[in-house]
């Protein structure tokens, strides 16, 4: 487990809130997909170098169970390593948390009452040897596909709605989610172990969304706004501070080739951590990516850059070179991919004090509809 938040793509992966799509038309239409994903991540160069290594497996099923009413699953299993010098200094392995979500379609797909619950089968009670492993997948900038093994109990309810304005549709969504209390370190306490609890922060999240048909192709907008309680650990509390986050994509087919660019914004404010105060960070995403349809396969390849400040002062920079097929293979469409990367951390105090950054990552999209 970890204290801070889902990184951006988790955060859209496993947001309550969604808008409105058709509904799913029976048990015909089950979508199951499974993306296994492996991430090197090397940080420094040189004798103090630390390699930060993950294999994660997440899996997904949508199962319909009427026209309106669907089910959806979803977990993962990750094995995340840090080593130095060839050697693990810290590893943890095993399940992470199981979300289920309840999704009701009202009407035509105007409105969408969603209810879902956090199942606590992921990792607890991280021994201190680990603790390093289960924070390195955390970090919003780098982006793990695995960022947590688990947040304990939850249950979220949210409601979305849509309605169509000429040639624009607007989405508007809320929801809470209510979490508790779980056991989450063990810590050496003289001769013995202690046990420190944490209770993650209540959330209150909202989400507008727009899009609209640009030629044969599409124009995507939203902004979605979380707001946290404090979260209490070890008798302490904090809080991490409210985001904002903004997303934006087109899609333009021109002739055989399709043309894909996309963004995404992310405002922390002000929070507290323990000890001190959590400066307001931003973290802004760019990427552009190009399809060819030869034969049966799409062929992607892309490029991704990425920009990280704190309290204004930059932090990281990061630049993602990468490609992705997506063929069909019988009932199953495969999406294989790759990924190399290339970037720098900065010192907030001194911006002459750098870190390099280099990894590369693949990944294997299964889905069986």
């Amino acid at each position: 487990m970890r204290l801070n938040r889902l990184p951006i793509p988790a955060l859209f992966a496993a947001a309550a809130v969604v808008a409105p799509t058709a509904g799913a038309q029976g048990f015909g239409d089950l979508t199951v997909a499974a993306i296994p994903q492996y991430v090197s991540m090397q940080i420094g160069t040189g004798a103090s170098a630390k390699t930060v290594t993950q294999f994660s497996v997440p899996l997904l099923a949508v199962v319909p169970i009427t026209s309106h009413f669907n089910v959806d699953v979803a977990t993962a299993y990750a094995s995340s390593d840090v080593s130095s010098n060839g050697a693990t200094v810290s590893s943890i392995t095993g399940l992470t948390d199981t979300q289920v979500r309840a999704n009701w379609t009202l009407g035509s797909d105007a409105a969408v009452i969603t209810v879902g619950v956090n199942v606590p089968t992921g990792q607890y009670t991280i021994p201190a040897a680990n603790a390093e492993a289960a924070g390195q997948i955390g970090n919003d900038f780098l982006i793990f596909p695995t960022s947590s093994y688990g947040s304990g109990l939850s249950t979220t309810g949210g409601l979305a709605l849509a309605h169509g304005f000429g040639s624009w549709n607007l989405g508007v969504a809320g929801s809470f989610r209510k979490a508790t209390a779980f056991d989450a370190f063990q810590a050496s306490n003289g001769t013995s172990l202690e046990t420190l609890k944490f209770t993650p922060a209540d959330e209150m999240r909202a989400r507008v969304g727009l899009d609209r048909p640009v030629g044969d192709g599409r124009l995507s907008l939203g902004v979605t706004y979380s707001s946290f309680g404090k979260d209490e650990f070890a008798n302490h509390s904090y809080s991490t501070g409210d985001r904002f986050i903004g997303q934006a994509s087109l899609f333009v087919p021109l002739g055989g080739t399709d043309l894909y660019l996309s963004g995404w914004s992310l405002y922390r404010a002000k929070g507290e951590q323990l000890g001190g105060v959590s400066n307001p960070e931003t973290v802004t995403d760019g990427s552009l990516a190009l399809g060819y349809h030869v034969g049966g396969v799409l062929i992607e390849p892309s490029v991704e850059g990425r920009f990280w400040q704190v309290d204004g002062v930059k932090a990281g920079m990061l630049a993602n070179f990468g490609g992705r097929l997506r063929f069909a293979a019988g009932a199953l469409t495969v999406l294989p991919g790759f990924t190399y990367q290339v970037g720098r951390l900065y010192d907030t105090a001194s911006s002459a004090t750098t870190i390099d950054v280099t990894g590369w990552r693949t990944s294997l999209m299964i889905r069986l509809r």
